[in-house]
């Protein structure tokens, strides 16, 4: 009787461990599938339930302040050049500091960003000048990069 139970118990471990190894290749081919787009799509029910993004440029109604153009004028403070700090203007590059002072064209809300991750010293740039529309940021506002980036903040009109 006991060398019967353990023969039954032997089989019903091999068919565990073939359903095992059965499940464990399903996987595999599932997450090989999930590598193509439309069949990720249909696989996966988050991104079934995500709706379409709306683009910022499609929007029906805009904002009448986004239209008002005004300038900023950044300057190096304590070097001459750095022509390997940038300035980007809503995450895309606008310029660089060929010069000592580098003058933006900007609208409300746009993000201004420093990049003086090419330099390991920390280095100080300055508002130095602001059309009069532009009330953020403020004429002498500084900040201090030491190989990162530092955000100016976003553009404010009066």
């Amino acid at each position: 009787m006991g060398r019967r139970f353990i023969e039954r118990l032997e089989r019903w471990e091999k068919r565990l461990q073939v359903f095992v190894v059965l499940l464990f290749s399903l996987l595999i081919v599932v997450q090989l599938l999930m590598t193509k787009d439309p069949i990720r799509f249909y696989l996966s029910f988050a991104e079934q339930m995500e709706g379409i993004p709306v683009s910022e440029h499609n929007l029906a109604v805009t904002d009448p302040g986004r239209q008002e153009v005004g300038s900023v004028k950044v300057k190096i403070c304590g070097h001459f050049v750095l022509p390997q700090a940038a300035i980007y203007v809503n995450g895309q590059k606008v310029a660089d500091f060929q010069e000592r002072e580098v003058l933006l064209s900007v609208r409300a809300g746009d993000e201004i960003i420093i990049d003086g991750t090419a330099y390991l010293c920390p280095i100080v740039f300055q508002v130095s000048e602001t059309s009069n529309k532009v009330c953020w940021p403020q004429v002498n506002h500084q900040v201090t990069t030491n190989a990162s980036c530092v955000s100016l903040g976003q553009v404010r009109f009066e």
